[in-house]
């Protein structure tokens, strides 16, 4: 904890500076002259010495961590209250190029570096900027929209990254965001303060209509914790073959007021990159999970093993870290991952290891496997990679964005401002829900009506009263994928295509998928293992029902979107 003499002095050398500082420490009962002094500190380069050094300060017996971590938003926005951060690019009408550029106070700043595990981190300004800085904490979901703090990142012994406290989240500063068009060109505008024409996220309002200080989501994809509960935490085994509705059960378990990844988790993480990287979407620049997609029949049979063996060509293409399943997988039995006799002999175990073995005078490469009991592996054995467990971007230097193994070679999740994604399976939420009408069962294609539900707990695998009618709608959505070339503009936390007919390099680089039916749909985020070019942060598969699960679908805990009001200012 960095509150020592020493390191106050050389956080604070500047001898005005160090007499407002114990000025401020002498009368601790004004938390606004503390804040004041730490905050008239902050320079866009030294934010967690700052965090550091104050939060031991900030402490009293009647203001929980929340209202700690509010107060430190509150630094965050004084401190910067003065920058405008504004990405310049081009009308879809205009010109189909991805690339933004940065003007007003974000003029002359390059993207932010991205990294692999084998990277040296280079110090840029999104390491410690006010906008762009980020802290984890353990914390769970309260019934008025604030969380229960229970242990921060840094300067809480007790913090636990693997999630059994209590769910891991990332936390930041709730910027303002201003969005116009002026002749050729979209612009996006962020700050710390409304400069006039600037408004909150949907989802950092909270259910007073108040603007939050801070905004906030899970960490890491959803995954198992050790009650087998829906969590977020590192090492946890992926939460798939489950449903929405089976998902926003689990969640509940935890508190009865978590929800379901939605569209305004969704809007900021995209946000979040083109703020970092001056690019509409992460495609071909740092790709997530997308092109994971290996199956092998074993290269031998073995009995009471905890390793499968495969040539050495096979197992080239297997990470170590990276999960697989393996099924007895007899004769006439496909290769669908979704087939019982693909994964009855065990499912998303990990790979601890690969070493080259010689069995009956034979060379092979063994996997060895993070399994409780032996296995018997029949010559027909299949061995599918999977989605990822959780915490693979933990490998990757300080708090940089990146991938690791490689950018763009598509094998491993992203992060992105702390966040994990792009985990090998689809990111599926109950928020917003989908009714598609209107099905032309000869021209293939229907209209979405698009459905809100505000509150977390009154999510539904049906649009109930509950379920709020946004007034989107597209008509004629094909089905199948279909490119996106803009989204609608709305004040609400609704991320829906407007127009399609894009491409995989263009505009946002990603597709949605509309409905092969008429009913009631939700949205599954990102892509999975095998989508290739149509992944990214852009992503969306619209066809899929509340209650569809599969390998590749991974309900996940939500943001602060969870329980939200409505901004009218």
């Amino acid at each position: 904890m960095a509150n020592s003499v020493e390191e106050v002095i050389n956080l604070f050398p500047n001898k005005d500076q160090m007499e407002r500082l114990i000025a401020a420490i002498a009368g601790q009962g004004s938390a606004p002259q503390l804040d004041a002094t730490y905050a008239a500190m902050m320079d866009g380069t030294n934010t967690t010495k700052i965090f550091r050094s104050w939060w031991p300060l900030s402490a009293g017996d009647t203001i929980t961590k929340y209202e700690r971590l509010c107060r430190f938003g509150r630094m965050l926005a004084a401190s910067a209250s003065d920058r405008k951060y504004t990405l310049r690019y081009y009308k879809d009408t205009v010109s189909s190029l991805t690339v933004m550029t940065p003007l007003d106070d974000l003029a002359g700043k390059s993207a932010a570096q991205l990294c692999t595990e084998n990277t040296t981190p280079v110090k840029d300004w999104a390491d410690e900027d006010q906008m762009t800085w980020y802290v984890r904490a353990n914390a769970l979901s309260l019934a008025d929209g604030t969380m229960n703090v229970l242990a921060v990142e840094g300067v809480d012994p007790d913090f636990d990254i693997y999630g059994e406290t209590a769910p891991v989240y990332t936390f930041s500063a709730a910027l303002w965001l201003r969005r116009w068009t002026e002749g050729d060109y979209e612009y996006k505008s962020w700050a710390t303060v409304n400069h006039g024409g600037y408004a909150p996220y949907a989802g950092d309002v909270a259910p007073d209509n108040k603007k939050r200080d801070l905004t906030w989501r899970p960490t890491f994809p959803g995954g198992y914790d050790s009650q087998g509960r829906l969590g977020s935490g590192y090492g946890q085994k992926p939460y798939n073959r489950k449903s929405g509705t089976q998902g926003i059960a689990s969640a509940r378990t935890v508190t009865p007021y978590e929800g379901l990844w939605n569209d305004a988790d969704t809007i900021w993480i995209l946000d979040t990159w083109q703020l970092r990287h001056f690019n509409l979407e992460n495609s071909d620049i740092c790709n997530g999970c997308q092109s994971y997609n290996f199956q092998y029949t074993v290269a031998a049979a073995e009995s009471g093993v905890k390793r499968v063996l495969l040539t050495a060509a096979q197992a080239a293409n297997i990470q170590v870290g990276s999960n697989v399943s393996v099924g007895s997988h007899p004769s006439g039995t496909n290769n669908d991952r979704n087939t019982a006799a693909n994964f009855d002999l065990t499912d998303n175990a990990t790979v601890i290891s690969k070493e080259t073995v010689t069995v009956d005078g034979t060379e092979y490469v063994a996997l060895n496997l993070d399994v409780d009991a032996d296995l018997e592996i029949p010559a027909t054995a299949l061995v599918s990679t999977a989605p990822w467990s959780s915490g693979n971007t933990e490998q990757l230097p300080d708090h940089k964005d990146g991938a690791c193994h490689s950018l763009t070679a598509g094998h491993n999740p992203l992060r992105v401002q702390g966040v994990e994604v792009m985990d090998g399976a689809y990111t599926i939420g109950l928020d917003p829900l989908y009714n598609v009408v209107n099905w032309d069962s000869t021209e293939k294609h229907g209209d979405y009506l698009v459905y809100e539900c505000r509150d977390s707990e009154n999510l539904s695998g049906s649009i109930t009263a509950n379920y709020e009618d946004t007034g989107i709608t597209y008509t004629g959505m094909a089905q199948g994928w279909n490119w996106v070339k803009k989204f609608f503009k709305t004040a609400k936390a609704i991320l829906f295509p407007e127009t399609v007919g894009g491409s995989s390099t263009t505009y946002y680089k990603s597709g949605f998928a509309g409905s092969y039916s008429a009913g009631v749909r939700c949205p599954w985020r990102f892509g999975y293992l095998g989508d290739y070019s149509g992944y990214g942060l852009a992503c969306e598969d619209g066809g899929f029902t509340p209650g569809s699960a599969g390998w590749n679908g991974r309900p996940r805990l939500s943001g602060s979107g969870k329980k939200r009001g409505e901004w009218t200012a």
